[in-house]
């Protein structure tokens, strides 16, 4: 079976480009998942979860913070503001995210809009966090 070769790419480094059998990523206004085959596409990323799958059946989950996900050929690049290994997030950093996000005292829109998503992105953490 042919592979996908998934690149992820933070702002710091590249955090790997290895094939991999299947690919979920979250659009900032759905879903999508990727298999061999499919047709290009270039899609804004929302926050959530990434998760691959291996050619043996091995899935992994990355926690992604925004950016942009492109499908050309069988190359699928995942350029994105951050991503953290879902394993590593805890219950408690996301809950005490949460609190920091609520705390927040806003004085115009745009410290609204940056409010809002810290508190969007620390409830989305603790969902994955969750999923054990």
């Amino acid at each position: 079976m042919a592979n996908l070769s998934l690149v992820l790419v933070t702002p710091e480094r590249t955090l790997f480009d290895r094939p991999v059998a299947s690919i979920r990523v979250p659009l900032f206004d759905g879903s999508a998942g990727f298999y061999p085959g499919r047709a290009p596409l270039v899609g804004r990323l929302g926050l959530g979860e990434l998760r691959l799958t291996d050619s043996a059946g091995v899935s992994e989950s990355y926690f992604i913070d925004g950016g942009f996900v492109q499908v050309k050929g069988s190359v699928v690049s995942v350029l994105t503001n951050g991503a953290t290994p879902v394993a590593e997030i805890s219950r408690k950093a996301a809950t005490a995210k949460i609190e920091e996000a609520k705390a927040i005292r806003v004085k115009s829109d745009e410290e609204f809009a940056v409010a809002a998503r810290r508190l969007e992105k620390a409830r989305k953490m603790l969902v994955l966090a969750g999923k054990d």
